[in-house]
């Protein structure tokens, strides 16, 4: 790729990039539904993500070969988690070009955290498929570590009986999201993933951003469980729909939680089981989930009890800085920045993500789980 060129990415490049994720996603078999230009739009413009000072992208014969992305928090938390994206046409895939593509992620990455988060440690973060060994062994030999790994699930709903849902508990009822629950919603978001791992704070922008403002939210199939007396939100469920499609649709089970104090009594079954219900009465084909296989919910069997199988999984590799490096050096494993004052798709990531939250343009495994949920 000698005549390849190298420059940032533009919200006018989305329908190419949405090309070059359907090409991918053909190669990798992620299992997701990959977004349109107006998905990817959507990503670019999400925040966190600085389109000159962020973004790279290689382009050979007017096409996209590759892109990159950094994107940082709003909230650095104790530590900053800084997450990395990395797409490559399958046909461009050569060591040198995806570790080039490491390397600028690695350098953009520390400029943006120094010019942001003066004295706080960085971690880099970045997230494969099982299927995207061409980029895992990369980040291996780069230095990263394997940290976390994740289950995406699904369920058949045409050709699964639902297991029925238990009785409410006493003083509480189901309701569908309304605008009116918004901002109290947040505030029980926050709370309820305050000691998850690497959870920040989302603000009110973020959180509109990636769900309850987003296109592919929907509403009418998410539900919160509310205390009758003062309408306390114990307990939600929100979900999301990628692919506009009237056959096959996916409910993508995007975001839950349950108030800490009330977990183990039975509260995300009985929305988790209603959700279902009314998903296959809406007319979905399938319930697709991303969660954290630490989680309780997870490790305990209780997805599969529900009927849902597992079908992909996702590895969180994370590259911490631990001690000093030299001014303008490349730190390594186990090195900090020398921080001082000066910047596209399935779990669905996502969140993916602040909080557990991550960003892929095109892939909401990647910035998602349901791992407040118990």
């Amino acid at each position: 790729m000698a005549e390849a060129l190298w420059r940032p990415l533009a919200l006018t490049d989305a329908p190419l990039v949405a090309a070059l994720l359907a090409v991918c996603e053909a190669a990798d078999g992620i299992g997701v539904a990959v977004q349109g230009a107006d998905g990817v739009r959507q990503e670019l413009s999400a925040p966190g993500i600085d389109l000159n000072g962020g973004t790279t992208s290689v382009w050979s014969g007017g096409e996209p070969a590759a892109y990159a992305t950094t994107r940082i928090r709003e909230h650095a938390g104790t530590v900053h988690q800084l997450t990395l994206d990395i797409a490559v046409h399958p046909a461009h895939r050569t060591p040198p070009m995806v570790r080039r593509l490491l390397d600028w992620c690695h350098d953009a990455g520390v400029r943006r955290h120094r010019e942001l988060y003066d004295g706080t440690p960085l971690e880099l973060h970045i997230r494969t498929h099982h299927g995207q060994a061409w980029l895992a062994e990369t980040l291996d030999t780069a230095g990263y570590q394997r940290e976390r790994g994740y289950w995406g699930m699904r369920l058949d709903l045409d050709n699964h009986r639902l297991v029925g849902a238990p009785a409410m508990p006493t003083g509480t009822e189901i309701v569908p999201f309304d605008d009116a629950f918004d901002a109290k919603l947040l505030a029980a978001r926050n709370a309820i993933f305050a000691d998850n791992w690497g959870s920040v704070p989302m603000t009110v922008r973020t959180w509109r951003h990636t769900i309850t403002a987003s296109p592919y939210f929907r509403p009418k199939s998410s539900f919160l469980l509310l205390s009758e007396r003062d309408q306390e939100i114990l307990c939600y469920l929100l979900c999301t729909e990628l692919a506009d499609t009237c056959t096959d649709r996916e409910l993508y089970l995007a975001n839950a939680g349950t108030q800490p104090a009330l977990h183990g009594k039975g509260l995300y079954r009985a929305v988790f089981t209603h959700t279902l219900a009314r998903a296959k009465a809406q007319g979905y084909r399938w319930a697709v989930l991303d969660v954290d296989a630490t989680n309780p919910m997870a490790a305990g069997g209780f997805y599969e009890r529900m009927g849902l199988r597992r079908f992909r999984t996702w590895t969180t590799h994370v590259l911490p800085f631990t001690s000093p490096s030299p001014e303008g050096g490349r730190g390594g494993p186990g090195e900090t920045v020398a921080v001082r004052a000066g910047s596209l798709t399935g779990p669905a990531a996502a969140e993916r993500r602040e909080g557990v939250e991550r960003s892929r343009v095109g892939d909401p495994a990647a910035r998602r789980d349901v791992s407040g949920a118990r």
